[in-house]
């Protein structure tokens, strides 16, 4: 007893130094559990994916190829060293024959997308630059249709991974989510995903799967990284400076659109059928019983007297932004759904919406409950911002900077192919 007494008076003495080691001890302890439960997940899914690669294959049969495009300067270079220790082991162990091809400068991956060839599927080892990257250079292609056709897989190794955030919901673990992502790839089940088709000025064009953003509330979301020095504050300090430096936040522009059409005689294009190919040997193998699919609609007896007419009007709101359906969480929306954010906004409820938009992952698409939102269904449109001669205003789509500009926008359906989980 005396000896518990004498400990107690010791700490009681010494309490500064008893609350440090005691913090220390306990950030030790975290630490240790939180790397002993990261090696855990890694294990699960290796066992996972050994079991797709001790499969036998039958003869004839390949090696499913993937191409890696890794951007190892992403998330401030750790995307290297996360695709390494995380997705790289369960893509070998699968047996999969992997190929990385490291990025070595912005645009790189769109160049590669014009000469890829002999690939079962691609994969994005980056952020959303990198992912948008990839499937403009896809599209670009002249065989676009036959491009489309390569499955691409997404690993959140970036500092952005909005697109990713919509396919994977269980990112609550960073080692979890990277792990469900490359396991999906081993899977190899697959969704459709819609793609924006942007157009600007010239022949600059963009393969947008997240959406495009444009007004006040995207300029301070960028502005608040020159905000470091308030620390974890800076998130709420961005929107009170925005306040007293820029006001009032609207931007205006001339907006054109069509609205969106299920399918007429006058947007209907016949598709010539496409048998499939047969390589020599599959003709000694059995061949497997492939259900019919149900009869399609005719859309060419289908009549739209809307479809392809235009309505124009002026704009005058605080934020343009037009999300694909899988960014929205929606298949309720039959086109693009454009969220107008109203001009008639007070600095209150502009420092409270940017305070809560501060604690979302998400893109901010509007609350359709608020009527400080307007919410416009199209099919497509054009958007010719108005801009003061030497202020500059700029677009974010996907995540990336581009200097605002008139654009064209077209709703690609089920353009390309994406993993995702069961």
């Amino acid at each position: 007893m005396a000896v518990v007494l004498r400990v107690l008076k010791t700490l009681r003495n010494h309490w500064k130094k008893t609350v440090f080691f005691s913090g220390v001890s306990v950030w030790g302890v975290t630490y240790i559990k939180g790397k002993y439960e990261e090696e855990g997940i890694r294990r699960e899914f290796c066992e996972r994916a050994r079991k797709y690669g001790t499969r036998p294959l039958y003869e004839g049969q390949k090696l499913r190829r993937v191409t890696v495009f890794l951007n190892p300067v992403a998330n401030q270079r750790d995307s290297r060293k996360l695709f390494e220790k995380n997705a790289e082991p369960i893509l070998h162990l699968a047996g999969l024959e992997v190929s990385v091809v490291k990025t070595e400068f912005e645009g790189q991956a769109k160049l590669y997308m014009d000469v890829i060839e002999d690939t079962d599927a691609i994969v994005v080892a980056g952020g959303d630059g990198t992912l948008l990257e990839v499937v403009t250079g896809l599209l670009r292609r002249k065989d676009q249709d036959v491009a489309a056709q390569i499955p691409i897989g997404v690993l959140p190794v970036g500092k952005t991974n909005s697109f990713v955030r919509s396919l994977f919901e269980d990112h609550k673990s960073n080692v979890r989510w990277i792990c469900n992502a490359a396991m999906s790839i081993v899977e190899g089940l697959t969704k459709p995903m819609d793609v924006m088709y942007i157009k600007g000025e010239g022949d600059k064009t963009a393969y947008a799967v997240t959406g495009l953003q444009w007004g006040t509330f995207r300029d301070a979301e960028i502005k608040k990284k020159k905000y470091w020095y308030f620390g974890p504050l800076k998130h709420k300090c961005t929107y009170l400076i925005k306040t007293m430096t820029d006001w009032p936040p609207v931007i205006k522009a001339k907006l054109t659109y069509t609205n969106p059409c299920d399918g007429c005689s006058k947007c209907y294009q016949h598709l010539p059928e496409q048998k499939p190919t047969r390589s020599w040997w599959q003709f000694f193998m059995p061949q497997r019983q492939v259900t019919p699919s149900p009869p399609t609609r005719d859309f060419s007896k289908v009549v739209n007297e809307e479809c392809g007419v235009e309505y124009s009007r002026d704009v005058s709101a605080t934020e343009v932004t037009v999300l694909t359906r899988l960014a929205r969480k929606s298949k309720d929306c039959k086109g693009l759904e454009i969220t107008l954010g109203s001009a008639e906004i007070s600095k209150t409820d502009f420092i409270k919406e940017g305070w809560r938009r501060s604690t979302m992952e998400q893109p901010h698409s509007g609350d359709k409950n608020d009527d400080k939102f307007e919410f416009l269904q199209v099919g497509e449109f054009k958007l010719v911002p108005e801009v003061t001669e030497g202020e500059q205003s700029w677009f974010t789509i996907d995540s990336e900077q581009y200097e605002a500009m008139p654009i064209e926008v077209k709703l690609l359906k089920d353009k390309v192919k994406v993993f995702c989980q069961q």
